[in-house]
């Protein structure tokens, strides 16, 4: 059974690095348009996917939903291994900033780790 509220799911290699993540769900704080907590997570999530593909120009699938509360982002297989160094520096920044809003509102927002390739 899912946590309730919103779920931050880091992807992770076997050797650590982070490859991506996925934001799903609302957070529940407050209701839509007032809610500082979802703000937060959607601005910080939303931050790290463009600094990916227009700062670091490094190959990224991605795909927003809207409605469904979704925003998933991910390096390619085509990804360098420079280019994947150089996106631990925007992912481990997300990860702190979500892990602090983790800290502060518990109840709204879950932080996990997945393996992948």
């Amino acid at each position: 059974m899912k946590p309730a509220g919103n779920t931050v799911a880091f992807f992770r290699r076997p050797d650590g690095a982070l490859m991506g993540y996925r934001a799903e769900g609302h957070t529940g704080y407050a209701e839509a348009g007032a809610d500082i907590v979802c703000a937060a997570v959607s601005a910080l999530t939303q931050s790290t996917l463009n600094g990916l593909k227009n700062v670091l120009k490094a190959p990224v699938m991605f795909d927003i939903d809207d409605a469904a509360a979704i925003l998933e982002a991910r390096l390619t297989p085509e990804a360098s291994e420079a280019q994947v160094q150089q996106a631990q520096l925007l992912l481990e920044t997300l990860l702190e900033g979500l892990q602090a809003i983790e800290r502060s509102y518990p109840r709204n927002v879950r932080i996990f780790f997945e393996e992948r390739r």
